[in-house]
């Protein structure tokens, strides 16, 4: 069987999925108005529907981009590729005011192999942060008088993840693995100020770029109960901005002036996670993760936010009634879960909370293989009527074709 069909479509759909997800907005929530935006909480298919969670689990039958020790449990000559989108409603509560916004877009896309009996590894883009918030009526005082002008804030952007995953197994229950992960894109602001009969309009583009490196393992205790661990090391992503202010006067625009300059660095935490996962019947298990992200030590502030310790809980299961079946719907993977985030931001001494269930189905293709489509229903709430604060109820729905292939299987026709 030949494979370089799969793999020239594959990086095809890379790169176009590359130049989309720097351009399109992937969020409408008042939270990206802070630091680089609001953090992306999807990943590859099977975690999104099993609460975020899965460090402990092996990438045997689907991408885990959660743990790199995971990939090295991916069989010989086995080829796993996804692509996922997501389409989310938003509703926005605010002094017994609502507001609802929808946004849809790609969520995920990634490839792994093996490269040895014990080793092998993936690559995947997804988004990192997404930036998405449109600010009307901004009243502001003119400097030196008592007069006020309005505006109009709007941002959009983010930044993106390529990360590349290599695991390696140690022997058959002890598996190590390492990622790096490269960071980038553009977050822009524009700014429309009113003056009586002068509009000044303000455009900033801010570009930022990184490297982060993390480390995980997985070991299996037997075949029931498995245990995971990762580790993210503390980065500094490094940023420009270009600046343009534009004036307009009884309908002529005209460039006020255009400058650039160096943007302080933007600090990624240290992050420690653990994961358990226990089958509770040959048909049947569970995952529980725990992260931890250390934000205090970044001493980041951003306008009145501040930057704070964050803790993340999830609880997450799978049941699959039977493979060795004709019956097609005691083949399906029903999956559900549960998570909590304590919160990386801090408003008016309230942290920006989210908490979420999960439930999901994956839907196989056939038997003879592990490709099937993965669908997602997440209900989730962020933020809290306390303190000024927003509250975000959301529905979220994420799609992700999940396939797997066989390389160097030689065809037999007769």
């Amino acid at each position: 069987m030949t494979i370089k069909k799969p793999l020239f479509f594959l990086l095809l759909s890379f790169i176009s999925l590359k130049s989309i997800s720097q351009t399109n907005d992937l969020s409408s929530s008042p939270y990206s108005l802070y630091g680089l935006g609001l953090l992306n909480n999807l990943n590859t298919g099977v975690t999104n529907t099993l609460g975020k969670t899965g460090i402990a689990m092996p990438s045997n039958s689907a991408i885990n981009n959660l743990n790199p020790a995971s990939f090295s449990a991916i069989p010989s000559n086995h080829f796993l590729y996804e692509v996922g989108v997501k389409i989310q409603q938003e509703t926005l509560v605010e002094d017994g005011l609502q507001e609802n916004r929808t946004n849809a877009n790609f969520s995920s896309l990634a490839f792994a192999f093996p490269v040895s009996k014990r080793s092998a590894i993936g690559l995947s883009l997804l988004p990192y942060t997404n930036v998405g918030y449109f600010v009307t009526g901004v009243a502001n005082e003119i400097e030196g008088s008592n007069l006020e002008y309005i505006a109009d804030i709007y941002g959009t952007g983010g930044l993106n993840e390529i990360k590349l995953n290599y695991g390696y197994s140690l022997n058959k229950r002890f598996r190590i693995g390492v990622s790096g992960s490269f960071f980038f894109g553009k977050i822009e602001e524009n700014e429309t100020n009113y003056f009586d009969t002068t509009i000044l309009y303000v455009n900033e583009e801010n570009f930022y770029n990184g490297f982060q490196f993390s480390t995980g393992l997985q070991y299996d205790f037997n075949d029931f109960f498995s245990l995971g661990a990762i580790v993210s090391l503390p980065t500094k992503l490094n940023g420009n901005q270009e600046n343009t202010v534009f004036l307009s006067e009884f309908g002529v625009t005209s460039t006020v002036e255009e400058s650039e300059e160096k943007l302080d660095s933007f600090k990624l935490p240290f992050e420690v996670g653990l994961g358990l996962q226990t089958k509770l019947k040959e048909n049947f298990f569970m995952n529980i993760d725990y992260k931890r992200s250390f934000w205090d030590t970044t001493n980041q502030k951003d306008q009145s936010g501040d930057f704070v310790d964050q803790d993340f809980v999830g609880i997450g299961t799978q049941y699959i009634p039977s493979l060795n079946t004709t019956d097609y719907w005691k083949r399906v993977h029903y999956r559900a879960g549960i998570n909590f985030d304590s919160g990386y931001l801090q408003i008016n001494d309230t942290k920006v909370s989210n908490y979420e269930v999960t439930v999901g189905l994956g839907l196989p293709f056939n038997k003879r293989n592990n490709s099937m489509i993965n669908i997602g229903y997440s209900y989730g709430q962020q933020g809290r009527l306390t303190n000024g604060l927003i509250q975000e109820n959301y529905h979220l729905v994420s799609i992700n074709l999940s396939l797997e292939n066989i390389w160097f299987v030689k065809r037999f026709i007769d």
